[in-house]
């Protein structure tokens, strides 16, 4: 879905860490925001407004390209800014949030006995048609393989190959017939690989199956129990509606969407979504490229957390164990598109403090109405102007240390990496990130080698992150034989590469120590400063 598989993987987040108080949502809401959301002070609902003030805050000192934040906690608001000229009542195209709707909709054919099970072969749902590259593998992809992107065909339509494929699918003149007639990489089921197409296949099948379009479908079946109005949602040439994106929304309408998942399907006393279809729809069933998981169109971002995702930014969160709906509307640029779930990592999280009401803060609540006054009426840029006019401190290490008793040797990194990874992938032992996914500090722990010398270290990094990064041009710039603080022998490199667009400094320090190769690294886009990465790698450091 994006070629920055990077910014993902950065703000995947054990937010376990922040969760110390066991929240859960309450049986029964309150009320049903079918006629519109209710508003109440972050405190009221256990919030603490001060963490929201400083994320709002750190929006604009970032110079993040986020319009609008919306939070609902135990199904009130405590949060709803807009930067101008947006509002509450614009609609925006929510991009491949849209997938996230289209599953909806085909849970809701299944439980209306249109579609009998996911594991009913795709071609059994166009009859009429000849497949191309027909074989026992085109045969035997299901249903669930399209919800869950593991189709097996050699689709190619997303950002990671220029949207190359979407752009074939578009010019086609039939959609269907395109995507059924693309020749097979692998065996379903056996590998995620994000396909818009596949999305697009699933709003062909439920129009086969009901005889309506996903759009008049939605709104009888969807949007109109939920009180959703003025949405658009256009149809291909062949009146298909594009299951895969351009279905614009409100973000209160969003939010909707979000809370009935939350809700577990159900809305008002009404059953709108099978109870099994949201809980199969939001549980991990393969390993993505760029999330820990994805579901049947919507993506695992910790066993407690999932998310609709869209293009430039547009997401729709749920988190079950804080009662909690986050939506985000951006026009992030790659390196930033991910910010969102740092954002709610950092700041939204952490700022759930009890499931009782808080004592009220007026000067809190005072600073959060401010701050929204000014995005109201501020646009980004005039935002970023005055943010740059104030006084900016150069970038220092506020250290704080990781240490690794198993191994017997500790490491400082800046205080302010606040992001940490759920699922490390050996030999990482540990990593922290910037909210925006920069910098980045990992320590690695793995087997020395086999005839590899201490001094040529540096090409063994430049292989790991091949290993999990589409990175062009890698070059070692500096490498060198370093004596550590403690006295333990250990190899210096400076290395630069791309990344996409942007280019990619990475510094790091590795010792071999009780037959293992120990390193820590850090790295950022190539305008940070190279000592404030130099002293986050060269504070390795063993026991004596």
């Amino acid at each position: 879905m994006k070629k920055n598989i990077l910014r993902l993987i950065i703000f995947i987040l054990t937010l376990v860490i922040w969760w110390n108080f066991g929240l859960a949502a309450d049986e029964k809401p309150d009320y049903w925001p079918t006629k519109g959301w209710r508003t109440a002070s972050p405190e009221s609902q256990g919030m603490d407004s001060k963490l929201l003030v400083k994320m709002l805050d750190t929006i604009g000192e970032k110079h993040i390209a986020i319009h609008s934040v919306l939070v609902i906690c135990n199904g009130y608001i405590v949060l709803d800014a807009y930067s101008y000229p947006y509002d509450s009542d614009d609609t925006h195209n929510i991009h491949s949030c849209t997938k996230s709707v289209s599953s909806a909709l085909v849970g809701i054919v299944m439980d209306k006995g249109y579609i009998k099970d996911v594991n009913q072969p795709v071609l059994d749902f166009f009859p009429k048609r000849v497949a191309k590259n027909l074989d026992a593998d085109k045969k035997a992809m299901t249903l669930e393989n399209l919800l869950t992107m593991t189709t097996g065909l050699e689709c190619r339509d997303s950002a990671l190959y220029n949207w190359r494929g979407l752009r074939q699918l578009r010019n086609s003149p039939d959609w269907v017939q395109f995507m059924i007639d693309l020749p097979m990489a692998e065996v379903p089921g056996t590998r995620f690989e994000y396909c818009n197409g596949a999305s697009f296949l699933l709003s062909a099948i439920l129009q086969e199956q009901t005889g309506m379009n996903a759009l008049s479908f939605a709104k009888e079946n969807l949007f109109v129990p939920l009180s959703i109005s003025d949405v658009r949602w256009p149809s291909n040439p062949q009146g298909i509606t594009v299951g895969y994106s351009d279905l614009f929304m409100r973000p209160h309408d969003m939010a909707k969407i979000g809370y009935l998942y939350l809700n577990d399907g159900l809305w008002d006393g009404k059953r709108i979504i099978s109870s099994q279809w949201i809980k199969a729809s939001t549980r991990k069933h393969i390993a993505a490229t760029s999330t820990p998981g994805y579901g049947y169109q919507w993506w695992i971002v910790s066993p407690g957390i999932y998310t609709a995702l869209g293009h430039k930014g547009q997401f729709i969160i749920v988190v079950p164990e804080k009662n909690m709906v986050a939506v985000f509307i951006s026009s992030l640029g790659p390196e930033d598109s991910y910010s969102p779930l740092g954002l709610l990592a950092s700041y939204i999280i952490p700022a759930v403090k009890s499931p009782t009401p808080l004592p009220e803060n007026p000067n809190g609540e005072k600073a959060l109405k401010s701050l929204i006054t000014l995005w109201q009426t501020t646009s980004l840029v005039d935002r970023w102007e005055i943010s740059n006019k104030a006084e900016k401190s150069p970038q220092r290490l506020k250290p704080k240390e990781y240490v690794n008793n198993e191994y017997g040797f500790s490491a400082k990194y800046d205080a302010e990496l606040l992001s940490m990874d759920s699922q490390l992938v050996s030999p990482r032992v540990f990593r922290r990130r910037g909210l925006r996914g920069f910098p980045t500090f990992t320590v690695l722990v793995d087997d020395i080698p086999q005839g590899m010398a201490l001094e040529n270290t540096g090409n063994y990094m430049i292989d790991l992150q091949k290993m999990t990064l589409p990175i062009t041009d890698p070059k070692i710039k500096k490498q060198e034989l370093i004596k550590l603080s403690d006295g333990t022998d250990a190899n210096y490199f400076e290395i630069t590469c791309r990344f996409g667009s942007r280019g990619i400094l990475t510094v790091g320090v590795f010792a071999y120590k009780n037959n293992k190769i120990i390193g820590a690294v850090a790295g950022s886009m190539e305008e940070t400063p190279i000592e404030y990465l130099a002293d986050m790698a060269k504070s390795l450091r063993f026991k004596k």
